[in-house]
C-alpha cells in the first residue's frame, strides 16, 4: 500500500495516518509550541487541491462581508463558518476545498487585529477529521485567544478523535503577531 499524504487509511475498521499527516500535527505535542508566525506577514495563498470542487460545497462557502473576508477571498480561501471577534480581533477560517461531504479540506483559521493581519493558528493548513484539525476558537480578551484541535490516535475512528489539544495564543506588538504561549492535551 502506498502512503498518501494527508490521507486516513482505514483497515478492518480501524484508522490510520498516512504520509507526512503526523508531523503536521506534531506541533501540538510541544508544552511550549514555537510560534511560526512573523509580524507584516502576508495572507497566505490558498493551497491547490487536486481534483474538482462540487460546485454545491462551494456554493455552502460564506460571502465576504468584511475588508479581512475581501483580503482572504482575494488570496483564493473560500470562507467557512461565522467569524469570531471583539476586542479589535477577529477570527476568520478559510479553505481552499470540501471533501466529499462538503467538509472543509487544507482550512486555516486566520486572525486579524484592528484589520491587520496577525497570523494563523496552525503552522499548515489542515483537513477536517484528520490529526490537528481546528476546531473551536475562543477570544478569551483583548490579547488572548484559545483553539482546539482535534487528535487522533491510530485506532480512532474518523468520526470521534481521543483526545482535544487546547492552545493558549497571545496578540501582541504593533503590528500585531499572534504566537502559541502553551498547548496541553486532555482526554475526551
Amino acid at each position: 500500500m502506498r502512503a498518501v499524504p494527508l490521507a486516513i487509511t482505514v483497515l478492518a475498521g480501524t484508522v490510520a495516518l498516512c504520509g507526512s499527516q503526523g508531523k503536521i500535527a506534531s506541533w501540538l505535542d510541544d508544552a511550549k509550541p514555537t510560534s511560526w508566525n512573523t509580524a507584516d506577514s502576508a495572507i497566505p495563498t490558498a493551497p491547490k487541491i487536486e481534483g474538482t470542487v462540487d460546485p454545491r460545497c462551494r456554493q455552502l462557502a460564506r460571502p465576504p462581508q468584511l475588508e479581512e473576508d475581501k483580503g482572504l477571498h482575494d488570496r483564493g480561501w473560500d470562507l467557512v463558518g461565522a467569524f469570531h471577534g471583539g476586542w479589535q480581533i477577529l477570527v476568520i477560517r478559510g479553505t481552499a476545498g470540501y471533501d466529499g461531504m462538503c467538509r472543509p479540506r487544507q482550512y486555516q483559521d486566520f486572525v486579524f487585529v484592528r484589520g491587520v493581519f496577525a497570523g494563523t493558528l496552525s503552522p499548515h493548513p489542515a483537513d477536517s477529521r484528520t490529526d490537528g484539525a481546528p476546531g473551536h476558537v475562543f477570544l478569551e480578551d483583548g490579547t488572548r485567544l484559545i483553539a482546539e484541535y482535534a487528535r487522533y490516535a491510530a485506532a480512532d475512528p474518523a468520526c470521534c478523535p481521543s483526545r482535544t489539544t487546547t492552545v493558549t495564543f497571545e496578540v501582541a506588538g504593533d503590528p500585531p503577531v499572534v504566537r502559541p504561549l502553551s498547548a496541553s492535551t486532555t482526554k475526551r
